[in-house]
């Protein structure tokens, strides 16, 4: 139900004043991207009191209502949870019992997860020492693929403890596996034969707020907190590689993610990031709103337009000011 309305308010822009209705509590689910409220909403949002949405309760009182009705990160959906059990189990056979922990992060646990356009993201953390044929053996069991496997397909990356405890560039890792649409192959990457990949930085970072523990302590225990520069200038390179290789919704929602990091230091899914930001008018409602529709198979995707461009362009220029101050 709350998906449901922040659908029709955060997507289509232009259909908003019919809800200025909707008491604030409703709004600041919508507003936070909350996607699993375990709340009877027909019980808790009767109307009552004519509300603008023009004119919101301030954020501390939004982040306050969130707080109270939202617990954690969304349970994941359950196919995609059942594979996950399956691979940390796969991985841990591999491994003679030394993983130490698997966590899911990405968009089914976010929220905003699509069957047909989202990938599954693991983190699995290895006890200190691992290396030769215990991490072949694991990505070859990680590059099995079978047809009713859900999502795309897989992006994992295994790390060791001492890795995740303490992450810092280069980001060293043990291994990536990815399962590419349209290729017959899984891609493997050993980490022994390159210093380390940056993309780990905002893996950990979305564990440590919003990992699902596959198997493990909670994400916090075992991998440690990235520096927030470095955060935000990843982010900032990321905008221009996202209009220079990506689609124009990848680079638009991410954009609008980003912002949301930057003003809150809250991670958030790209769909949620898009209904955040045309909420708060923190970019153009045409551009944000052809994104959403995009990521979410309401519209084809497409190469990132000009103004797309300006806008997340401008974006990047923020966080990397942000990032050197």
């Amino acid at each position: 139900m709350i998906a449901e309305l922040g659908d029709r308010i955060g997507d289509r822009a232009e259909e908003r004043p019919q809800y200025r209705y909707l008491r604030p509590e409703l709004i600041a689910l919508i507003d936070d991207g909350v996607e699993d409220v375990r709340v009877n909403v027909h019980d808790r949002f009767r109307p009552s009191t004519q509300v603008n949405i023009g004119r919101l309760p301030t954020r501390k009182g939004l982040r306050g209502v969130a707080a109270r009705t939202a617990s954690g990160p969304a349970r994941p959906p359950g196919q995609v949870l059942a594979y996950a059990r399956l691979l940390a189990d796969r991985v841990g056979e591999s491994l003679e019992g030394r993983l130490q922990a698997a966590y899911l992060h990405g968009s089914a646990v976010l929220g905003g997860w699509l069957p047909e356009l989202s990938d599954v993201d693991m983190l699995f953390v290895t006890e200190n020492g691992v290396g030769g044929p215990e991490v072949t053996e694991a990505g070859a069991a990680l590059a099995a693929r079978k047809p009713g496997d859900p999502g795309r397909g897989l992006e994992c990356s295994v790390v060791t403890a001492g890795q995740a405890g303490r992450p810092r560039a280069p980001w060293p890792f043990l291994l990536h596996v990815a399962h590419d649409p349209g290729q017959d192959q899984a891609r493997i990457v050993d980490g022994s034969e390159q210093p380390g990949d940056t993309d780990l930085l905002m893996h950990y970072t979305v564990c440590r707020a919003a990992g699902w523990p596959v198997r493990g302590p909670a994400p916090a225990e075992l991998i440690g907190s990235v520096p927030r520069p470095a955060i935000l200038g990843y982010l900032a390179d990321e905008m221009r590689w996202g209009i220079e290789h990506a689609g124009e919704a990848y680079a638009v929602l991410n954009a609008c993610r980003a912002q949301v990091y930057l003003a809150d230091g809250r991670i958030v899914s790209k769909v949620a990031g898009g209904r955040i930001a045309l909420a708060r008018g923190l970019g153009p409602a045409a551009v944000i709103g052809r994104a959403l529709d995009q990521q979410q198979g309401h519209a084809p995707q497409r190469e990132p337009s000009p103004d797309a461009a300006d806008f997340v362009l401008a974006v990047s220029g923020a966080l990397r000011g942000a990032a050197d101050g």
